[in-house]
This record gives C-alpha cells, structure tokens and sequence, in this order.
C-alpha cells in the first residue's frame, strides 16, 4: 500500500512540475507585454519599464521561472496585474465558489445516474432499459452551451420560474440563493448523468448475466439481496473510476457554466485573466486546477484500490 501511494503521489508531483513549465513557457512565447497590457496603450515607456521593473520581467527567465514554482510551492502565486491583489487570495475564494458548485452537481447526478444505469442494466432489453438508453444518448449527445441555453430559453424567459444569471447575493435567503444554482447544476449534470447511466448499464447487464449470479439465483437467494450484496458493488467499479476521471471534463464544463450564467467561479475568473492579459493570474489559476485534476485521479486510483482487490497484486 505504502509503495502504490508513493507512486502515485511521484506521478502527481512530475505532472505537476511538467505542467507548471508549459504553463510558463506558453506564459513566455505569447507576444504580450504584461506590464504594457496593464497600463495600457497610451501610457509612457518609462511607466511601463518601471512597472516590468517591479514585476522582475527584465530578469532571466530560468531565474524567474525559478522565483515563481518556489513561490507557488508555498502558496503565493504572485499579485495579479489587473485586481492588483494577490492571486492566491483571488483564487481562494473563487476556487471554493466552483468547488461549491461542482460538489451540488456531483450530488445530483450520481445517485441519478447510478439508479438510472442499474434499472436499465437489470432490464436489459426492455422498455425501461430503451427509455432510458434513449435519454441517456440526448443528454450525452448535447454539449453544456448548448443544454445551458436551451434550459434558459425555457426556464427564466418562457416560464420565468429562474433567473438566468447566478451571481450571488450575500443579502438573500437560503431559498434565493439556491433557486440561483438549480439551472447552472442541471447542466453540469445532465452530461453526466447519461454517461453514467450508460456506463452503469453496460456493466450491470454484465455483472447480471455472469456465472457467480447466474448460481445465486439457483440456489433461490431473493433477487433483491443477489442485486445488493452480489451484483451492485462489482458493477460499481467501472461507473467509480468513469466519475473521477471525469471530474476533468467537469472541471472544463464548470468554466462554460460560469460564463453563460455569469457565476463568479474560477473559471470565468481565468477567462477574464486570459482577456486582460493578466500572465501572473492565469498562470496561478491554471496551476490550482490542474492540481484539482490531478488529484482527483489520485484519489479515484486509491478508491479503485480498496474496492477491486486484484489491483493490489499487480
């Protein structure tokens, strides 16, 4: 146990140290003088050498690649350009607001997509299970912008019953606030819950029809316990690590989320930072989620440890 989670964490740690200097390279090759972007076109040549000055932009670049990823191990990534504050304050808060975000969309859709896939899995080839592959393949078939915008038409400008934008109101109730993330969640889940619905049933169908069930079923135990105690927790391994890998593509849907509903998460914090050239702020954010991602597949190897027995031989 002690050797797979050392290689596992050496993976995660060379990801990262790969990551963080493509990062700053592409940081480097894009034709942008930071300094120059945040104090505009019109400003004097002495201004904006003072300010590349203060930024050490005038300093090698193995130096300041060096003064950053030493920095950034400690938590400080650094004062963005354009909010001149520092990022990993701005990060902080809007990570925990995707974070937020991402968790009520995970809780949604997990237990939905693992009931749906099972149900149709049990039922293979029936009218539950064509019903239910059905609206799995639309909702896989439909991209977030495009569920997004459609969920909007019908929900906030047909009906009204939502509004379209979700920007949090630290006045407003309970209720309020949580009426304002029922559209961004449906669509961050409804992707997921057909990929998972879809992954589930193949593998119950499958766990179904094998000789260990095909023998409890003889031996005349009740088909609930055989579909509890037998068949669900090894048609769950598959459906498990389908969810933790992707928390990848989540992470990609919660940033088109937050723009088309105007949340204030990290994702539309790093779009904002990408279109004011703010290098420090992007650089900074696009390291705190790739550790996101990569420690999700780090925990979702560990789970798959416990829960498949035959891994810890290999």
């Amino acid at each position: 146990m002690l050797l797979f989670l050392l290689n596992r964490i050496g993976t995660m740690l060379l990801t990262m140290f790969v990551i963080s200097m493509l990062v700053f390279t592409i940081a480097e090759v894009v034709p942008v003088d930071p300094a120059r972007s945040a104090l505009g076109p019109y400003a004097a040549q002495q201004a904006v050498d003072e300010l590349r000055d203060q930024l050490g932009l005038d300093r090698p670049v193995t130096v300041r690649y060096a003064d950053w990823i030493s920095n950034a191990v400690r938590g400080d990534f650094g004062q963005s350009i354009h909010y001149r504050r520092p990022v990993n304050e701005l990060v902080g808060v809007r990570l925990g607001r995707s974070l937020t975000l991402a968790a009520l969309a995970f809780a949604f859709m997990i237990p939905l997509g693992l009931a749906l896939g099972c149900i149709a899995g049990i039922n293979e080839g029936k009218l539950p299970d064509r019903i239910i592959s059905l609206m799995s393949s639309v909702f896989v078939s439909v991209p977030p912008f495009a569920s997004g915008i459609f969920l909007i038409l019908i929900f906030s400008v047909w009906l009204g019953w939502f509004t379209g934008v979700s920007i949090p109101d630290p006045d407003a109730s309970f209720f309020e606030s949580s009426k304002k993330l029922i559209l961004p969640i449906l669509v961050l889940a409804l992707d997921e819950i057909g990929y998972l619905a879809r992954m589930t049933r193949i593998t119950m169908a499958e766990v179904m029809k094998s000789d260990y069930v095909r023998t409890a079923v003889l031996k005349g135990i009740p088909r609930r316990r055989i579909i509890w105690r037998h068949a669900l927790p090894n048609a769950l391994m598959a459906p498990f690590t389908a969810i933790m890998l992707h928390v990848n593509w989540m992470i990609g849907g919660v940033v088109v989320v937050e723009v088309l509903f105007n949340y204030p998460g990290l994702g539309r914090l790093l779009l904002d930072a990408a279109l004011r050239n703010d290098i420090t702020l992007l650089m900074g954010g696009t390291l705190v989620l790739t550790f996101v991602a990569v420690a999700t597949q780090v925990v979702a190897d560990i789970g798959l440890y416990f829960m498949n027995p035959r891994v810890r031989f290999e």
